[in-house]
């Protein structure tokens, strides 16, 4: 009986298929990653334009630039700053009489995850929202500050971002780690 070697005992569709699979992977590893967000423009990482009917939100130049500069530092570290005017305030100031400004919702994006793990903690998924531990602009008793029973991770994540939007002249309102509030006349930011 003759004897057969191992390669030429498996049947050619699947031994090519076999190759045409590993091609195809290898392919796949040198292509560049595809992210749900596209990277923030030069210049302009974060859009302060207020949306339409709530044009007193954002609008004095020393509130834009410090929300330009949250921006720009979060670029810088992998992350893109997402601001929505909070409904209803329509740039009053709502409870805090800051001048017109209004206060808004702040989320955090991931662009680069290995970027952003030096300075946040918990999953971080290129594309991604940063997690907090309750969705972004949903009043709920977890949403507030105060709110206990959130892993180390969201705890840390929370913290982070409220210190970062201090030292940019925005103060965390109470109600939601998401909702905050232009500082009355702060200093200019520092370029």
């Amino acid at each position: 009986m003759p004897v057969t070697h191992p390669l030429h005992a498996t049947p050619r569709p699947i031994r090519y298929l076999s190759l045409a699979l590993a091609a195809l992977l290898a392919a796949c590893g040198h292509s560049p990653p595809q992210t749900a967000l596209p990277p923030p423009g030069p210049g302009r990482p974060v859009s302060t334009e207020p949306a339409p009917g709530l044009a007193g939100c954002w609008q004095t130049p020393a509130a834009r630039a410090a929300l330009q500069g949250v921006a720009l530092e979060l670029q810088a570290r992998g992350l893109a700053l997402q601001v929505r005017c909070q409904e209803g305030n329509g740039g009053s100031g709502g409870d805090r009489g800051n001048g017109g400004d209004g206060s808004s919702v702040v989320q955090l994006r991931v662009l680069d995850g290995i970027q952003a793990r030096a300075v946040l903690r918990g999953p971080l998924a290129d594309g991604q929202a940063v997690d907090m531990g309750t969705p972004c602009g949903v009043a709920s008793p977890g949403a507030a500050v105060t709110a206990g029973g959130f892993s180390p991770d969201v705890q840390y994540n929370r913290q982070w971002l409220r210190a970062l939007m201090a030292r940019h002249q925005f103060d965390n309102l109470p109600d939601a780690w998401w909702h905050f509030a232009y500082r009355t006349g702060a200093p200019a930011p520092v370029r």
